[in-house]
């Protein structure tokens, strides 16, 4: 059953206008489009030692119709996240290599990998492998850092069988029903 369908009846019923029941759609898409982001940062926390910080700038959320009604979605950067921000660590230098633990309870080692200051920042990185390295491990010197990546927003929001992006479409779908049977409210005590 279709609660915000019936709200809009019940709203045409009580004698509210057209335009007042437009506006009151028009408030809950700009609610759920506020929600929406801090909501997607939640969920992928629940399942990724990611840093809110880091996904600060990393989603845009867009709104509009097409020929099946109005929509509200989601849209992930593709940018791939540095590996360091999902709890890096090094043990230094007598280490098989750096660690970082990208899902909650699965640390992986990364051999060869330590953790450096690049551009100011510090992140993981190994030494890339050269024909022309002087070094008899094949690796170049300091000057050739491979930053290592883990993975990008999207690929969080849509890994694991769609299971955040299904959560999150339920979610939000839920939301913008409850919230615009709120509104619908408020616009009816607004009639009177």
């Amino acid at each position: 059953m279709n609660a915000a369908a019936l709200a809009r009846i019940a709203a045409q019923v009580n004698g509210v206008s057209a335009a007042a029941i437009a506006k009151a759609d028009a408030r809950s898409a700009i609610s759920v489009r506020r929600r929406f982001e801090p909501a997607a940062k939640r969920a992928l926390r629940e399942i990724y030692n990611v840093r809110v910080s880091d996904l600060t700038g990393r989603f845009t959320v867009r709104t509009g119709a097409d020929e099946n009604g109005e929509y509200i979605s989601l849209n992930a950067s593709t940018k791939k996240l540095p590996l360091y921000g999902f709890f890096g660590h090094w043990g230094g230098r007598k280490s098989a290599g750096a660690t970082a633990q990208i899902q909650k309870g699965a640390r992986k080692v990364y051999n060869s990998a330590f953790i450096a200051k690049v551009g100011g920042q510090r992140r993981m990185v190994v030494r890339q492998f050269s024909r022309d390295a002087t070094a008899a491990s094949g690796r170049d010197g300091r000057r050739k850092l491979l930053t290592l990546t883990g993975p990008s927003a999207f690929q969080m929001v849509m890994g694991q069988g769609d299971v955040v992006a299904k959560r999150l479409a339920r979610e939000m779908n839920a939301y913008r029903g409850s919230e615009l049977i709120r509104q619908l409210k408020l616009a009816r005590q607004r009639k009177r």
